[in-house]
């Protein structure tokens, strides 16, 4: 507490309720703009007034203290600073994220607590909170300079562009594919993370039994269908994980692709989620095994090898990581896409044209 002073009631106080003229401050802040964060030591405490840009879908992690699933959603936050970073909100505020921070409120945040991951971000704490809407002097310029110049901007600076897969860049902060190579990319303790435009030019698709694996079926822990399965020579499905043996397995794609800019071209791996985004929600795993390589299909191979050329040469944002492993006895440095944004071309159009007006002649 910073006060000089400090009530105490005995068993002789008495109190009695007045409305509020507004004259107190529900809450006392200290903030930082967010341009200030790059230059904060991890683990700091401090408080923003930001715009809610963007909430993102709500997800789950596993913790590692405890084993217990966690629930999270990242925000994108922005403040006069021309400058936005990812924000995650935990356990119960994250489920109702979506509703508390609609229509891109104004949020007076306590204590977040600062991150090195992906650069810099932001976490909410126990000890913190936040007001949405305060009533605070510091709210009019922020919402002014929003309503004016903020919403509109495609330019911002990002300081979450390296880490964490929860939003994609801005046009600004893009990267192409040779930076992989030109800014060793991969070779840090903490994989790193870029966005890029590029098409696909070739997706591997031929593995042998499919481009996916079989999973089990069980959607609870410990296997929340993604653990692999065997089939047994009766036809059923085993798990190791659980214990359990099944009819069926869930199938889950899994195949690698290369995607090619102006500037280079590289391997990249997709998983079940990615390959929905890229081939189309309708085109699960199961339902393509089903189509085309079941006793019922016939062996539909022209069919299928279509569903995938249709895909391919399709232009995509692509938010990747970029990460340094061993295979075998030799290092190589993989890139997985996390996430794929169709190509908006009329956005696309008035970015490069917003970019292009800032260079100076």
């Amino acid at each position: 507490c910073k006060s000089n002073f400090e009530v105490s009631f005995d068993q002789n106080a008495e109190v009695h309720e007045v409305a509020d003229d507004g004259r107190i401050l529900q809450q006392q802040y200290e903030f930082l703009p967010i341009s200030a964060v790059e230059q904060t030591e991890p683990n700091s405490n401090i408080d923003l007034l930001v715009v809610v840009k963007e909430v993102h879908p709500i997800g789950t992690v596993m913790s590692k203290k405890t084993g217990q699933e966690l629930f999270k959603c990242d925000l994108t936050v922005v403040d006069q600073s021309n400058v936005e970073i990812n924000l995650t909100v935990w356990g119960e505020k994250a489920k109702t994220a979506e509703a508390n921070f609609a229509n891109q409120p104004i949020v007076a945040f306590k204590r977040l607590r600062v991150s090195d991951y992906g650069g810099r971000s932001l976490s909410s704490s126990g000890n913190g909170g936040e007001t949405v809407n305060p009533r605070i002097p510091e709210v009019q310029p922020l919402q002014h300079w929003w309503n004016t110049q903020g919403r509109t901007s495609s330019t911002l600076k990002s300081l979450s562009t390296r880490g964490g897969g929860g939003r994609m860049d801005s046009f600004a902060d893009r990267k192409t594919l040779s930076a992989i190579k030109t800014d060793n990319m991969g070779y840090g303790e903490k994989p790193d993370w870029m966005s890029v435009k590029a098409t696909f030019s070739f997706v591997k698709k031929d593995k042998e039994g499919g481009p996916w694996y079989t999973a089990c079926v069980n959607e609870e822990e410990p296997c929340r269908q993604r653990v692999k399965v065997t089939q047994t020579t009766d036809g059923y499905w085993h798990c190791d994980r659980c214990n359990k043996t099944s009819e069926k397995c869930k199938r889950r794609y899994i195949f690698s692709a290369t995607i090619a800019d102006e500037t280079s071209t590289s391997w990249v791996s997709l998983f079940d989620e990615q390959a929905l985004q890229f081939l189309g929600e309708e085109h699960t795993a199961d339902s393509v095994y089903d189509r085309y390589f079941s006793d019922s299909s016939n062996g539909d191979t022209e069919g299928f090898d279509g569903l995938f050329a249709k895909a391919t040469s399709t232009d995509w944002i692509v938010k990747c990581k970029v990460k340094n492993e061993m295979v075998g006895d030799e290092s190589r440095v993989k890139t997985t896409i996390y996430s794929l944004t169709p190509m908006d071309y009329v956005k696309e159009s008035r970015d490069l044209l917003e970019a292009i007006s800032k260079l100076s002649v």
